[in-house]
Protein backbone atom coordinates (compact mmCIF):
# COMPACT_ATOMS: atom_id res chain seq x y z
CA UNK A 1 0.00 0.00 0.00
CA UNK A 2 2.79 2.63 0.82
CA UNK A 3 4.20 1.56 -2.41
CA UNK A 4 0.92 2.28 -4.62
CA UNK A 5 0.82 5.71 -2.74
CA UNK A 6 4.78 6.57 -2.95
CA UNK A 7 4.43 5.96 -6.96
CA UNK A 8 0.92 7.82 -7.14
CA UNK A 9 2.40 10.63 -5.66
CA UNK A 10 5.87 10.78 -7.39
CA UNK A 11 3.53 10.69 -10.50
CA UNK A 12 1.70 13.69 -9.42
CA UNK A 13 4.30 15.67 -7.53
CA UNK A 14 5.57 17.26 -10.88
CA UNK A 15 2.04 18.33 -12.17
CA UNK A 16 1.62 19.88 -9.03
CA UNK A 17 4.77 21.42 -8.72
CA UNK A 18 3.66 22.75 -12.34
CA UNK A 19 0.64 23.99 -11.55
CA UNK A 20 -1.17 21.58 -13.69
CA UNK A 21 -3.17 20.33 -11.20
CA UNK A 22 -4.37 22.31 -7.64
CA UNK A 23 -2.96 21.39 -4.35
CA UNK A 24 -5.32 19.43 -2.39
CA UNK A 25 -5.97 22.55 0.14
CA UNK A 26 -6.90 24.67 -2.64
CA UNK A 27 -9.25 22.14 -4.60
CA UNK A 28 -11.15 20.99 -1.40
CA UNK A 29 -11.22 25.23 -0.17
CA UNK A 30 -12.63 25.78 -4.23
CA UNK A 31 -15.45 22.94 -3.55
CA UNK A 32 -16.26 24.41 -0.47
CA UNK A 33 -17.03 27.44 -1.93
CA UNK A 34 -18.80 26.37 -4.74
CA UNK A 35 -21.38 24.29 -2.58
CA UNK A 36 -21.94 27.44 -0.65
CA UNK A 37 -22.90 29.50 -3.29
CA UNK A 38 -24.92 26.86 -4.96
CA UNK A 39 -26.58 26.32 -1.29
CA UNK A 40 -27.26 29.98 -1.17
CA UNK A 41 -28.87 30.61 -4.67
CA UNK A 42 -31.41 27.79 -4.07
CA UNK A 43 -32.38 28.62 -0.71
CA UNK A 44 -36.09 30.23 -0.27
CA UNK A 45 -35.13 32.69 2.66
CA UNK A 46 -35.15 35.99 1.99
CA UNK A 47 -31.90 37.28 4.09
CA UNK A 48 -31.44 40.79 5.63
CA UNK A 49 -28.68 42.72 5.22
CA UNK A 50 -26.98 45.25 6.97
CA UNK A 51 -24.40 47.62 5.79
CA UNK A 52 -21.92 49.67 8.16
CA UNK A 53 -19.48 52.06 6.90
CA UNK A 54 -16.43 52.23 7.76
CA UNK A 55 -14.23 53.87 10.01
CA UNK A 56 -17.34 56.45 11.62
CA UNK A 57 -19.58 54.35 13.70
CA UNK A 58 -22.41 56.36 11.42
CA UNK A 59 -23.94 59.17 10.08
CA UNK A 60 -22.91 61.97 7.26
CA UNK A 61 -19.09 61.55 8.03
CA UNK A 62 -18.79 57.99 7.59
CA UNK A 63 -20.59 58.10 3.98
CA UNK A 64 -18.85 60.86 3.01
CA UNK A 65 -16.01 59.32 0.87
CA UNK A 66 -18.42 57.43 -0.80
CA UNK A 67 -20.24 60.29 -1.83
CA UNK A 68 -17.40 61.78 -3.11
CA UNK A 69 -15.91 59.10 -5.29
CA UNK A 70 -18.85 56.53 -5.51
CA UNK A 71 -16.87 54.11 -7.32
CA UNK A 72 -13.73 53.86 -5.32
CA UNK A 73 -13.31 51.12 -2.85
CA UNK A 74 -14.00 51.84 1.08
CA UNK A 75 -14.06 49.39 3.87
CA UNK A 76 -17.62 48.39 5.66
CA UNK A 77 -18.86 45.91 7.79
CA UNK A 78 -21.43 43.45 6.44
CA UNK A 79 -23.85 41.84 8.69
CA UNK A 80 -26.10 38.58 8.02
CA UNK A 81 -27.93 37.09 10.46
CA UNK A 82 -25.39 35.73 13.26
CA UNK A 83 -22.39 36.23 10.91
CA UNK A 84 -20.06 39.62 10.26
CA UNK A 85 -17.77 40.02 7.83
CA UNK A 86 -14.89 42.75 8.54
CA UNK A 87 -12.92 44.97 5.92
CA UNK A 88 -15.26 44.83 2.99
CA UNK A 89 -14.60 46.25 0.22
CA UNK A 90 -17.61 48.09 -1.11
CA UNK A 91 -18.24 51.22 -3.93
CA UNK A 92 -21.26 52.14 -5.87
CA UNK A 93 -22.74 50.14 -8.77
CA UNK A 94 -25.16 51.44 -11.35
CA UNK A 95 -25.79 52.65 -15.34
CA UNK A 96 -27.23 55.43 -16.49
CA UNK A 97 -30.29 54.64 -16.01
CA UNK A 98 -30.26 52.60 -12.37
CA UNK A 99 -27.22 54.52 -10.62
CA UNK A 100 -28.42 56.42 -7.33
CA UNK A 101 -26.46 58.25 -4.48
CA UNK A 102 -26.45 56.89 -1.14
CA UNK A 103 -29.11 59.57 0.26
CA UNK A 104 -31.35 57.30 -2.31
CA UNK A 105 -31.67 53.90 -2.75
CA UNK A 106 -27.98 52.87 -4.23
CA UNK A 107 -26.47 50.08 -5.55
CA UNK A 108 -23.45 48.20 -4.41
CA UNK A 109 -20.58 46.00 -5.54
CA UNK A 110 -18.67 43.99 -2.61
CA UNK A 111 -15.08 42.67 -3.02
CA UNK A 112 -14.86 40.27 0.03
CA UNK A 113 -10.43 40.00 -0.65
CA UNK A 114 -9.46 43.52 -1.16
CA UNK A 115 -8.73 44.63 1.81
CA UNK A 116 -9.59 41.63 4.08
CA UNK A 117 -7.75 37.73 3.22
CA UNK A 118 -9.62 34.37 2.88
CA UNK A 119 -12.85 35.68 3.43
CA UNK A 120 -16.28 34.92 0.85
CA UNK A 121 -19.57 35.66 0.97
CA UNK A 122 -21.24 32.25 0.90
CA UNK A 123 -18.09 30.99 -1.31
CA UNK A 124 -18.35 34.64 -3.70
CA UNK A 125 -15.16 36.70 -3.32
CA UNK A 126 -17.36 39.75 -5.54
CA UNK A 127 -20.96 40.08 -5.46
CA UNK A 128 -23.57 42.64 -5.87
CA UNK A 129 -26.75 44.30 -4.40
CA UNK A 130 -28.63 45.58 -7.60
CA UNK A 131 -31.40 48.47 -6.59
CA UNK A 132 -33.63 47.14 -8.91
CA UNK A 133 -34.28 50.63 -10.23
CA UNK A 134 -35.65 49.95 -13.60
CA UNK A 135 -37.00 46.81 -12.65
CA UNK A 136 -40.64 46.81 -10.42
CA UNK A 137 -40.66 42.97 -10.15
CA UNK A 138 -36.91 42.75 -9.55
CA UNK A 139 -37.08 39.34 -11.41
CA UNK A 140 -35.33 40.20 -14.71
CA UNK A 141 -32.60 39.51 -13.85
CA UNK A 142 -32.70 36.02 -12.20
CA UNK A 143 -35.05 34.79 -15.09
CA UNK A 144 -33.02 36.37 -17.80
CA UNK A 145 -30.13 34.45 -16.49
CA UNK A 146 -32.17 31.27 -16.27
CA UNK A 147 -33.17 31.73 -19.67
CA UNK A 148 -29.40 31.92 -20.38
CA UNK A 149 -28.33 28.84 -18.23
CA UNK A 150 -31.33 26.82 -20.12
CA UNK A 151 -29.76 27.58 -23.29
CA UNK A 152 -26.32 26.81 -22.60
CA UNK A 153 -24.56 29.84 -21.58
CA UNK A 154 -22.80 30.60 -18.19
CA UNK A 155 -24.73 33.26 -16.38
CA UNK A 156 -24.47 34.81 -12.83
CA UNK A 157 -27.10 33.29 -9.94
CA UNK A 158 -29.68 35.79 -8.96
CA UNK A 159 -31.31 35.34 -5.34
CA UNK A 160 -33.30 38.40 -2.89
CA UNK A 161 -32.10 40.33 0.31
CA UNK A 162 -33.85 43.81 2.24
CA UNK A 163 -30.54 45.90 2.71
CA UNK A 164 -29.98 48.55 5.44
CA UNK A 165 -27.04 51.05 5.76
CA UNK A 166 -25.54 51.99 8.95
CA UNK A 167 -29.34 51.46 10.56
CA UNK A 168 -31.46 52.88 7.91
CA UNK A 169 -33.44 50.69 5.72
CA UNK A 170 -33.13 50.99 2.21
CA UNK A 171 -35.59 48.51 0.82
CA UNK A 172 -35.77 45.13 -1.13
CA UNK A 173 -32.39 44.30 -3.43
CA UNK A 174 -31.80 41.82 -5.92
CA UNK A 175 -28.37 39.64 -4.92
CA UNK A 176 -26.44 39.18 -8.08
CA UNK A 177 -23.18 36.80 -8.02
CA UNK A 178 -20.57 38.59 -9.62
CA UNK A 179 -17.76 38.03 -11.92
CA UNK A 180 -15.20 36.49 -9.99
CA UNK A 181 -12.27 33.29 -10.29
CA UNK A 182 -15.20 31.45 -8.19
CA UNK A 183 -18.11 31.58 -11.07
CA UNK A 184 -15.01 31.29 -13.67
CA UNK A 185 -13.76 27.99 -12.26
CA UNK A 186 -17.64 26.96 -12.12
CA UNK A 187 -18.49 27.50 -15.57
CA UNK A 188 -14.97 26.67 -17.26
CA UNK A 189 -12.30 24.33 -16.42
CA UNK A 190 -9.75 26.62 -15.92
CA UNK A 191 -9.91 29.66 -14.41
CA UNK A 192 -6.86 31.29 -15.46
CA UNK A 193 -8.05 32.96 -18.99
CA UNK A 194 -8.47 36.75 -20.07
CA UNK A 195 -11.54 37.92 -18.81
CA UNK A 196 -12.64 41.39 -20.30
CA UNK A 197 -15.21 44.14 -19.13
CA UNK A 198 -17.44 45.28 -22.46
CA UNK A 199 -17.23 48.94 -20.98
CA UNK A 200 -19.95 51.78 -22.26
CA UNK A 201 -20.83 51.35 -26.18
CA UNK A 202 -17.48 49.55 -26.67
CA UNK A 203 -16.64 46.44 -29.81
CA UNK A 204 -14.13 43.86 -29.42
CA UNK A 205 -11.54 46.12 -31.48
CA UNK A 206 -11.41 48.36 -28.56
CA UNK A 207 -8.59 47.08 -25.88
CA UNK A 208 -11.41 46.32 -24.05
CA UNK A 209 -10.45 46.76 -20.02
CA UNK A 210 -8.59 43.34 -19.23
CA UNK A 211 -10.24 42.50 -15.78
CA UNK A 212 -7.68 39.63 -14.66
CA UNK A 213 -5.59 37.30 -16.32
CA UNK A 214 -3.47 34.21 -15.46
CA UNK A 215 -0.87 32.03 -17.61
CA UNK A 216 -2.92 33.66 -20.89
CA UNK A 217 -2.06 35.49 -24.13
CA UNK A 218 -0.74 38.95 -24.12
CA UNK A 219 -1.76 42.12 -25.64
CA UNK A 220 -4.94 41.17 -26.46
CA UNK A 221 -3.98 38.58 -28.86
CA UNK A 222 -7.10 36.58 -28.59
CA UNK A 223 -9.28 39.64 -29.20
CA UNK A 224 -7.36 40.98 -32.20
CA UNK A 225 -7.24 37.45 -33.89
CA UNK A 226 -10.64 37.41 -33.57
CA UNK A 227 -11.30 40.90 -35.02
CA UNK A 228 -9.28 39.54 -37.87
CA UNK A 229 -11.79 36.80 -38.75
CA UNK A 230 -14.56 38.91 -38.73
CA UNK A 231 -13.09 41.50 -41.41
CA UNK A 232 -12.77 38.45 -43.44
CA UNK A 233 -14.36 39.25 -46.55
CA UNK A 234 -15.50 35.64 -48.03
CA UNK A 235 -18.29 35.00 -46.28
CA UNK A 236 -17.34 30.95 -45.94
CA UNK A 237 -13.96 31.36 -45.14
CA UNK A 238 -15.39 34.31 -42.69
CA UNK A 239 -17.35 31.83 -40.55
CA UNK A 240 -14.96 29.11 -40.96
CA UNK A 241 -12.36 31.56 -39.17
CA UNK A 242 -14.48 32.70 -36.54
CA UNK A 243 -15.85 29.06 -35.75
CA UNK A 244 -12.08 28.66 -34.81
CA UNK A 245 -11.61 31.36 -32.38
CA UNK A 246 -15.29 31.82 -31.01
CA UNK A 247 -17.30 29.12 -29.19
CA UNK A 248 -20.29 29.70 -31.78
CA UNK A 249 -22.86 27.51 -30.33
CA UNK A 250 -22.99 29.54 -26.67
CA UNK A 251 -22.47 33.07 -29.17
CA UNK A 252 -25.59 31.97 -31.26
CA UNK A 253 -27.42 31.13 -28.36
CA UNK A 254 -26.56 34.22 -26.56
CA UNK A 255 -27.39 36.32 -29.85
CA UNK A 256 -31.13 34.20 -29.92
CA UNK A 257 -31.78 35.03 -26.36
CA UNK A 258 -31.18 38.80 -26.71
CA UNK A 259 -32.85 38.76 -30.19
CA UNK A 260 -35.99 37.07 -27.93
CA UNK A 261 -35.75 39.85 -25.18
CA UNK A 262 -35.59 42.14 -27.43
CA UNK A 263 -32.61 43.03 -25.37
CA UNK A 264 -31.59 46.61 -27.00
CA UNK A 265 -28.66 47.67 -24.64
CA UNK A 266 -26.96 44.60 -25.19
CA UNK A 267 -23.89 43.57 -26.96
CA UNK A 268 -25.80 42.24 -30.41
CA UNK A 269 -28.14 45.09 -30.70
CA UNK A 270 -26.01 48.08 -28.91
CA UNK A 271 -22.28 46.64 -28.50
CA UNK A 272 -22.96 46.87 -24.37
CA UNK A 273 -23.32 45.34 -21.39
CA UNK A 274 -21.25 42.42 -21.94
CA UNK A 275 -17.95 40.34 -20.61
CA UNK A 276 -16.01 38.86 -22.57
CA UNK A 277 -13.52 35.37 -21.27
CA UNK A 278 -10.72 33.19 -23.41
CA UNK A 279 -11.09 30.09 -22.20
CA UNK A 280 -7.65 28.72 -22.64
CA UNK A 281 -8.54 25.16 -22.37
CA UNK A 282 -10.14 25.46 -25.53
CA UNK A 283 -8.80 28.08 -27.03
CA UNK A 284 -11.90 29.67 -27.79
CA UNK A 285 -13.77 33.12 -27.26
CA UNK A 286 -16.67 33.44 -25.20
CA UNK A 287 -19.54 36.43 -25.56
CA UNK A 288 -21.10 36.90 -22.12
CA UNK A 289 -24.47 38.86 -21.75
CA UNK A 290 -25.04 41.21 -18.63
CA UNK A 291 -26.82 43.86 -17.06
CA UNK A 292 -30.34 42.39 -17.85
CA UNK A 293 -32.57 44.40 -15.72
CA UNK A 294 -34.45 46.06 -18.39
CA UNK A 295 -35.94 43.36 -20.39
CA UNK A 296 -40.07 42.29 -20.71
CA UNK A 297 -40.85 45.85 -21.09
CA UNK A 298 -42.90 44.62 -23.95
CA UNK A 299 -44.70 41.64 -24.09
CA UNK A 300 -44.06 41.54 -28.34
CA UNK A 301 -40.35 42.57 -28.46
CA UNK A 302 -40.09 42.77 -32.09
CA UNK A 303 -38.07 41.47 -35.36
CA UNK A 304 -36.74 38.23 -34.88
CA UNK A 305 -33.49 39.80 -35.90
CA UNK A 306 -33.49 43.15 -34.68
CA UNK A 307 -30.69 45.49 -36.21
CA UNK A 308 -27.32 45.00 -35.20
CA UNK A 309 -24.45 46.87 -34.29
CA UNK A 310 -21.71 44.31 -32.61
CA UNK A 311 -19.11 43.33 -35.08
CA UNK A 312 -19.21 39.73 -34.22
CA UNK A 313 -22.79 39.06 -34.81
CA UNK A 314 -23.08 41.56 -38.10
CA UNK A 315 -19.89 38.97 -39.19
CA UNK A 316 -21.41 35.91 -37.93
CA UNK A 317 -25.11 36.39 -39.38
CA UNK A 318 -23.82 37.86 -42.51
CA UNK A 319 -22.70 34.26 -43.86
CA UNK A 320 -25.11 31.47 -45.38
CA UNK A 321 -24.07 29.18 -42.14
CA UNK A 322 -24.18 31.53 -39.58
CA UNK A 323 -27.68 32.50 -40.40
CA UNK A 324 -29.13 29.32 -41.00
CA UNK A 325 -27.74 28.39 -37.53
CA UNK A 326 -29.15 31.33 -35.74
CA UNK A 327 -32.69 30.31 -37.28
CA UNK A 328 -32.50 26.67 -36.58
CA UNK A 329 -31.38 27.52 -33.00
CA UNK A 330 -34.36 30.11 -32.84
CA UNK A 331 -36.45 27.44 -33.27
CA UNK A 332 -34.58 25.08 -30.75
CA UNK A 333 -34.73 27.84 -28.28
CA UNK A 334 -38.53 28.97 -28.83
CA UNK A 335 -39.78 25.28 -28.34
CA UNK A 336 -37.96 23.99 -25.53
CA UNK A 337 -37.11 27.08 -23.38
CA UNK A 338 -40.14 29.67 -24.18
CA UNK A 339 -43.17 27.44 -22.54
CA UNK A 340 -45.48 29.91 -21.02
CA UNK A 341 -46.99 27.44 -18.61
CA UNK A 342 -43.06 26.30 -17.26
CA UNK A 343 -43.26 30.15 -16.47
CA UNK A 344 -46.15 30.79 -15.44
CA UNK A 345 -46.08 27.99 -12.29
CA UNK A 346 -42.34 29.47 -11.57
CA UNK A 347 -43.38 33.20 -11.68
CA UNK A 348 -46.38 32.09 -8.95
CA UNK A 349 -43.10 30.83 -7.11
CA UNK A 350 -41.25 33.82 -7.55
CA UNK A 351 -44.24 36.29 -6.62
CA UNK A 352 -45.47 34.00 -3.53
CA UNK A 353 -42.01 34.19 -2.27
CA UNK A 354 -40.88 37.63 -2.48
CA UNK A 355 -44.64 39.80 -2.77
CA UNK A 356 -44.75 39.76 1.33
CA UNK A 357 -41.14 40.98 1.89
CA UNK A 358 -41.62 43.79 -0.26
CA UNK A 359 -44.67 44.48 1.10
CA UNK A 360 -42.81 44.83 4.79
CA UNK A 361 -40.62 47.16 3.22
CA UNK A 362 -42.87 48.64 1.00
CA UNK A 363 -46.55 48.78 1.16
CA UNK A 364 -47.60 50.47 -2.11
CA UNK A 365 -45.26 48.36 -3.92
CA UNK A 366 -46.02 44.88 -2.16
CA UNK A 367 -49.68 45.77 -3.36
CA UNK A 368 -48.85 46.20 -7.22
CA UNK A 369 -46.51 43.69 -7.54
CA UNK A 370 -48.66 41.47 -9.09
CA UNK A 371 -49.12 43.86 -11.76
CA UNK A 372 -45.29 44.31 -11.97
CA UNK A 373 -45.38 40.34 -12.67
CA UNK A 374 -48.24 40.41 -15.04
CA UNK A 375 -45.47 41.93 -17.42
CA UNK A 376 -43.39 39.36 -17.42
CA UNK A 377 -46.42 36.88 -17.96
CA UNK A 378 -47.97 38.61 -20.90
CA UNK A 379 -43.98 38.33 -22.60
CA UNK A 380 -43.98 34.37 -22.41
CA UNK A 381 -47.63 34.02 -23.13
CA UNK A 382 -47.52 36.33 -26.39
CA UNK A 383 -43.33 36.66 -27.32
CA UNK A 384 -43.57 32.62 -28.42
CA UNK A 385 -45.83 33.10 -30.91
CA UNK A 386 -44.56 35.96 -32.44
CA UNK A 387 -41.44 34.29 -33.07
CA UNK A 388 -43.01 31.25 -34.26
CA UNK A 389 -45.08 33.28 -37.03
CA UNK A 390 -41.86 35.29 -37.60
CA UNK A 391 -40.02 31.91 -38.11
CA UNK A 392 -42.71 30.66 -40.76
CA UNK A 393 -42.83 33.68 -42.67
CA UNK A 394 -38.86 32.99 -43.15
CA UNK A 395 -39.13 29.17 -44.07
Amino acid sequence: MVATINLVFSRLAPLLAAGVLQTWPAFAAEEKSSEKSAAYFKTEKISHIEISIAPAPGGVKALAPLMKEPRKYVKATVTEGDTVYQDVAVHLRGGLGSFRALHDKAGFTFNMNKFATNSSFHGMDKWHLANSAQDGSYLSELVCNEMLRAAGLPAPRVTHATVSINGQMRGFYVVKEGYDKHFLKQNFKTADGNFYDGGFLRDVDQNLQLVRTRKDVKDWADLKALVAAAREPDPAKRFARLEKLLDMDMFISGFCIQAILGDWDGYVFNRNNYRVYHDPDRDKVIILPSGLDQEFGNADQGPLVPPMKGMIAIAVFNTPEGKARYLKRMAEINQTIMDPVKWNKRLDELQARLQPEIAKVDAKAGANYPNEVKRIRDFFNIRGKSIERQLKAVK
